[in-house]
């Protein structure tokens, strides 16, 4: 096949697998916000951080916090969390009403103020940011400026070791500067919340590969039946193209991404892409012949059983192939796809348009 040909056959490979991907993410969407999952990960990630596995000491300290009690309704309950021999396992039942978010601020002011709580007469270490506030009540000319010597001896009195091993090289290092020990604290959450986004991640990854391969075999998603036919047929693959390039942008709703991938893969039924049961191609008319991949394999005396284990073999292959690619998520065939249409772009006009020879 010519350069422009392949290019075509893998925009549509993309684009199937875009629209089947759409499926999988919003399903999952809406099994994540049933179970909310996101804020299980989140508190097991805040446990993990403050090394309270049993969330009966600073973890709960910290979701009692008005800062953080704010951002969710009900209260924080570690008789909910399940047990386990590993407590690096021990995550909640459920996910309640837990935020499944908390900004890096949120956590560095709440996470300080546990340790130099606030009071009518003294201020916590954030109001030394704005020395210039008026205050109210009696105060005295030590308390207005707090210096991180007072947060650190806190520290230490509270006997926390894992907590004192990880916040007293981040206040050391601000060398005095209490926004730059609150910058420091944040980005030590920011970073523990990278590996709970990794968490995420792989999960979700999971979950999208079991859907995926359980959607691809109810609507007989073949990569190699779809391959086959892309490469075989140029009137499909000239409709698949132009429907890729009308493919909205990612940046629309769920909503919208579900009703287009819907919209999509109904297209590709009226495309006669080999999609389904029982479908016939133009090239192959005969349902029992083992090159049409997307027909039903039939074990009969003509094929032989060893022909028809082969053809449910690749068709095996074929699923498999096109639920590991659903797997990689939307966002990166999205990507992918603007990528290659990129290319196709700076391509077709040279196919269209060769170079003439120099003449003497």
């Amino acid at each position: 096949m010519l350069s422009l040909e392949m290019l075509d056959v893998a925009i549509g490979m993309i684009f199937v697998y875009l629209l089947i991907s759409l499926i999988c993410t919003a399903i999952n969407e809406m099994v994540e916000s049933k179970l909310k999952l996101r804020a299980v990960d989140l508190e097991q990630g805040i446990r993990e951080l403050l090394k309270d596995y049993q969330g009966t000491g600073l973890a709960l300290r910290f979701y009692q916090h008005p800062l953080v009690s704010a951002l969710f309704r009900g209260t924080y309950q570690p008789s909910e969390l399940r047990t386990d021999p590993d407590p690096q396992k021990i995550r909640y039942s459920r996910g309640s009403d837990l935020p499944s978010y908390i900004p890096s601020e949120t956590f560095a002011l709440a996470l300080m103020d546990l340790f130099k709580p606030a009071s009518t007469t003294t201020l916590s270490l954030a109001g030394s940011a704005a020395p210039s506030q008026v205050l109210s009540g009696p105060v005295s000319p030590s308390d207005t400026q707090p210096s991180l010597a007072s947060f650190r001896n806190a520290i230490i009195a509270a006997g926390d070791a894992p907590v004192q091993r990880a916040l007293l090289p981040l206040i050391d290092a601000a060398e005095g500067d209490v926004s730059k020990a609150r910058a420091n604290i944040e980005n030590w959450y920011n970073n523990s919340m990278d590996r709970v986004a990794g968490w995420y991640k792989r999960r979700v990854q999971k979950i999208i590969f079991v859907l995926g391969f359980v959607i691809v075999a109810c609507i007989n998603a073949d990569s190699i039946a779809i391959f086959n036919n892309l490469a075989n047929e140029p009137p499909l693959r000239a409709a698949i193209v132009d429907a890729a390039e009308r493919m909205p942008p990612k940046r629309m709703s769920d909503t919208a991404q579900v009703f287009a991938a819907k919209a999509g893969i109904d297209s590709l039924y009226q495309l006669s892409m080999p999609l389904g049961w029982n479908w016939k191609s133009q090239l192959n008319p005969d349902p029992d012949a083992t090159v049409n991949f997307n027909a039903i394999p039939r074990f009969s005396t003509a094929t032989g059983l060893s022909a028809a284990l082969w053809q449910w073999f690749l068709k095996l292959i074929g699923w498999l192939i096109t639920a590991f690619a659903i797997s990689l998520g939307a966002p990166f065939w999205f990507d992918m796809l603007n990528k290659v249409m990129v290319v196709r772009s700076t391509v077709k006009p040279k196919q269209k348009s060769p170079d003439e020879p120099q003449q003497d």
